[in-house]
C-alpha cells in the first residue's frame, strides 16, 4: 500500500526518494483465478461515505481480506487519497498533495480487483482472523454485486493496529522510463505517449510491439481556404504527475496542440489507469462553441502502428468470422475492409489484446467511430520509427466540425486476455457499460446509522 505524507525532518527529496522506492516493493504477481464475479479488467472503489466509522483512521491501520477457498487472507488493495474529486498525487513535476496527507478522509477511496472477491464470511471468522493481538478497531463487510450476472462477492475491510497485509502487487512503475509493468505487459512511453508494448499473457515476454501511437487530424477552414494535417508530434504533450499502489498506476498528463492563426486545440488533463491486465484511459472534451463556426469539414484518426506481428490475426465487427492475417500484406478482402463497431481485437493463438473505444451518447451520435486496419509492410505515413503499417490499427472520426458547443466523454479501454477464444470478447464489451456495485452489508462493532465519515 502507498503511504502518503512525509515525516518532519526529511528532506523533501529524501521523502519523495523513499516514497518511490516503496511504490515499487513487492512481488509481482499475475492476477489469479477470478472469484465469485468474473470481471478481471476491473477494479471496485469503495468511497469513505461507504465505510462509515473509518472516518479519520490512520491509512496504514488499513486491511483488505477475502475468502478463497474457504481460507480468509489479505489481498492487495490501496487507498487512493483525494481532495474533493481530484486524485492526490505527490510524485512529478507538478504533484498535487492532500489537505490531511496519511488519513482516511470524507473523500478517499479503497480500492481492490474485483476479481479479488471471495465468499462470504461469518462474523466471528473476521474477527478471530485478525485477532485481539492486532488491536482490531473495526471491520467492514463490503458487498460487491454485478448487476449483469446477478453475482455477487465479499471483501472485508479492517482498521486495526497491526491489520493483516500482503506485500504483494500487480503493477509497479519505473518513473525513469515512464514504464509500467504487471505480469502481463509492458507499456513505455516517450514524451507521455507509448512507444513500448510487450505482452507475456501465458508465455515469455514479447519484444517491443508497438511502433508509436498515431493521432492524426484533418481540418479544412472556411470556405476551403486553407488546409492542415497535423500529427502527434505537432501537440504538446507534458507529464503532470502520477500515483502508485499495488493494484493500479495512475499517470496524470496535459495536452495541447496549436493549428495555428492562433487557434488552440486542447484535450486537457489525462488520467491514464494501469492495472494488472488492462488499462483504462477517461477522457473528456468540453467545447465552448461549434467547430463549423470556423471549419468546413475535419477528419481524425487515433490508433498505433504495430510491429513484429506477422501471423497474428485481426478481427473487428465488419471482418470475416476468422478475421484477417497480419502479413504486411494488403489482399482484396482487407482492401475493401468496412470497419464497424466500436472495438477491435489482436490475437495469436489463445492471447489477444482488445482495444475498445466508448463515446458519450451524444458524442457517437455526431462522430460515430469506424475501426481502421492497414496491412502493408511498404506504407510510408512518417513520422514513424520503421517504415510500414503492419498493422496500422485504430479508430477513425469523420464530421467532427458538427459537433455542437457543450460537454462530450469518452473511453478507452486496453485488455490482455489470456486464454482467449474467438467471442471472449463480447463479455468484455458487455462489462464496459455495466459498472459493479458496492455497499456494506455487515459491520463490527456495529456503526450507528447516523454516523458518517469524518
Amino acid at each position: 500500500m502507498m503511504r502518503a505524507g512525509l515525516r518532519r525532518g526529511i528532506p523533501l527529496g529524501a521523502g519523495l526518494m523513499a516514497l518511490a522506492t516503496a511504490s515499487m516493493a513487492g512481488e509481482l504477481i499475475p492476477l489469479a483465478a477470478c472469484g465469485p464475479l468474473q470481471r478481471p479488467y476491473d477494479t471496485v472503489e469503495i468511497p469513505a461515505s461507504t465505510l462509515r466509522g473509518f472516518g479519520r483512521t490512520p491509512i496504514v491501520q488499513f486491511g483488505v481480506l477475502a475468502v478463497r477457498g474457504g481460507k480468509l487472507a489479505p489481498i492487495p488493495f490501496q487507498v487512493d487519497e483525494r481532495v474533493g474529486r481530484k486524485l492526490v498525487m505527490l510524485d512529478g513535476p507538478e504533484p498535487m498533495p492532500d489537505d490531511r496527507p496519511g488519513v482516511f478522509d470524507w473523500d478517499d477511496l479503497v480500492v481492490a480487483m474485483a476479481c479479488d472477491t471471495g465468499e462470504r464470511a461469518s462474523a466471528e471468522t473476521v474477527t478471530a482472523a485478525v485477532g485481539a493481538r492486532a488491536g482490531l478497531r473495526l471491520w467492514s463487510e463490503v458487498r460487491i454485486a454485478d448487476p449483469l450476472d446477478h453475482r455477487t462477492g465479499y471483501i472485508y475491510v479492517v482498521a486495526a493496529e497491526q491489520p493483516p497485509h500482503t506485500d504483494q502487487r500487480y503493477v509497479e512503475y519505473d518513473a525513469a522510463r515512464d514504464l509500467v509493468r504487471s505480469a502481463v505487459y509492458e507499456i513505455g512511453s516517450s514524451n507521455t505517449l507509448p512507444t513500448h508494448l510487450a505482452l507475456a499473457l501465458g508465455q515469455p515476454m514479447t519484444g517491443n510491439l508497438l511502433d508509436g501511437v498515431r493521432l492524426r487530424a484533418d481540418a479544412t477552414l472556411w470556405p476551403n481556404l486553407l488546409h492542415w494535417s497535423i500529427s502527434e508530434r505537432d501537440g504538446r504533450h507534458k507529464m503532470l504527475a502520477w500515483r502508485v499502489g499495488p493494484v493500479r498506476v495512475v499517470r496524470r498528463t496535459e495536452h495541447h496542440v496549436n493549428i495555428g492563426l492562433g487557434i488552440n486545440i486542447s484535450a486537457g488533463t489525462a488520467h491514464t489507469y494501469f492495472t494488472a491486465r488492462g488499462v483504462f484511459g477517461p477522457g473528456s472534451l468540453k467545447l465552448p462553441f461549434s467547430p463549423a463556426v470556423f471549419f468546413s469539414d475535419i477528419t481524425a484518426f487515433a490508433g498505433a502502428d504495430m510491429r513484429d506481428l506477422k501471423g497474428w490475426r485481426y478481427r473487428a465487427g465488419g471482418t470475416p468470422a476468422a478475421g484477417f492475417t497480419i502479413d504486411g500484406a494488403t489482399d482484396g478482402a482487407e482492401k475493401a475492409f468496412a470497419g464497424k463497431g466500436d472495438w477491435f481485437v489482436l490475437e495469436q493463438a489463445d492471447r489477444a489484446l482488445l482495444v475498445q473505444a466508448v463515446l458519450s451518447e451524444n458524442l457517437a451520435a455526431s462522430v460515430p467511430l469506424v475501426p481502421v486496419y492497414v496491412d502493408d509492410a511498404s506504407r510510408l505515413a512518417p513520422p514513424e520509427a520503421i517504415p510500414g503499417s503492419v498493422p496500422r490499427v485504430g479508430f477513425r472520426g469523420a464530421g467532427l466540425q458538427k459537433l455542437q458547443a457543450g460537454r462530450y466523454t469518452f473511453q478507452l479501454r486496453v485488455a490482455g486476455m489470456y486464454p482467449y477464444h474467438a467471442g471472449d470478447e463480447a463479455a468484455f464489451l458487455k462489462q464496459s457499460t455495466v459498472s459493479l456495485t458496492a455497499e456494506v452489508s455487515a459491520r463490527w462493532p456495529l456503526v450507528s446509522a447516523s454516523a458518517t465519515p469524518r
